[in-house]
């Protein structure tokens, strides 16, 4: 089941409008994140306990992001039940 929430938008503060360094004193325009509307809609699934997989046997940790560190999995590994029951690599 998914909800909705509406929060203030952090662009603009809440007010629907933004002025920066562009825009002439007495000037506004609209926000471009909530098109004037002054929030954003989050639409989210409540967290009901971690699901399972049955495509894993196996579970490293990351070697990191693309940049810099390089990808994939990395140093010692657990049985995927270890890592059910808490245990982490």
């Amino acid at each position: 089941m998914k909800n909705v929430i509406k929060t203030e938008c952090s662009s603009c503060g809440g007010t629907g409008l933004y002025r920066g360094f562009a825009e002439p004193p007495g000037v506004a325009v609209i926000c471009l994140h909530c098109d004037g509307e002054g929030c954003k809609e989050i639409i989210y699934t409540p967290f009901s306990g971690r699901k399972s997989r049955n495509d894993v046997k196996t579970v490293q940790r990351s070697s990191g992001s693309f940049i810099g560190t390089g990808v994939g999995p990395s140093g010692k590994s657990i049985s995927y039940q270890e890592f059910l029951q808490g245990k982490r690599p």
